[in-house]
């Protein structure tokens, strides 16, 4: 909802769990038309969030979860104590007021994906409204409060120079989760945000790194599913 095809307003949403809502419609969609696949979810950024609200809400469906660059904790620099007051009373007032935008060259360093997403006319390049900040802010709640219940195997994938994701969250989400399958791969020295659109040689190890990851864990769930 507000972002890219689907309908709203841009950058609005009523509540963040609107989000997880529509990704479990989707799942449950998917399920009736192939019954006998594992479900797997991978989300990068704010994706990533979704993703690990989704999981929390039916942590048993899901043979396995990754994460790219995923949206954990809220960047020292922008959610100071200062600044979070002064968005809550903001989001009373003036919740459509511009915070301003990402900067695209925080996406990647390839500057023929960062020409592709700054002339993409389904990505919104106006300024972060206030009351999505405040939704953000949320779900960084409520994902505090579901990481030590996830159990799931985990394969997160994070960037060493990553400006828009706190690289902190992925360190975070690897000691609070109770997973005994979980991996994190920051092997990715100097590399941004956005992982599979980062230099060729960054993206193909993240595309190798993820498909051999759904192999094994496709491969495990078949294993279980027989026995």
């Amino acid at each position: 909802v507000g972002h890219g095809q689907s309908e709203g307003d841009r950058m609005v949403v009523s509540d963040f769990h609107v989000f997880i809502r529509d990704s479990l419609q989707h799942i449950d969609l998917m399920k009736k038309e192939h019954p006998e696949l594992p479900v797997l979810i991978l989300g990068h950024s704010m994706g990533g969030a979704i993703s690990i609200l989704t999981a929390s809400e039916r942590p048993s469906e899901f043979s396995g979860m990754l994460l790219i660059s995923p949206l954990v904790v809220a960047s020292p620099e922008v959610a100071t104590p200062i600044k979070v007051f002064a968005a809550k009373v903001l989001n009373f007032v003036l919740p459509n007021l511009s915070l301003g935008s990402i900067d695209p060259n925080a996406i990647s360093r390839n500057k023929k994906e960062m020409e592709s997403y700054t002339s993409d006319p389904l990505v919104y390049h106006g300024g972060m409204k206030v009351s999505f900040v405040i939704q953000l802010m949320n779900a960084i709640a409520r994902i505090e409060r579901a990481l030590p219940k996830l159990t799931l195997p985990i394969l997160v994938l994070h960037g060493s120079s990553d400006k828009l994701c706190d690289i902190r969250g992925s360190y975070l989400l690897m000691d609070t989760v109770q997973s005994q399958d979980k991996t994190l791969k920051v092997v990715y020295e100097e590399a941004y945000h956005a992982l599979h659109k980062e230099l060729p040689e960054v993206s193909t190890s993240v595309f190798t790194e993820i498909l051999t990851w759904i192999g094994q864990k496709v491969s495990a769930a078949g294993e279980t599913s027989h026995t």
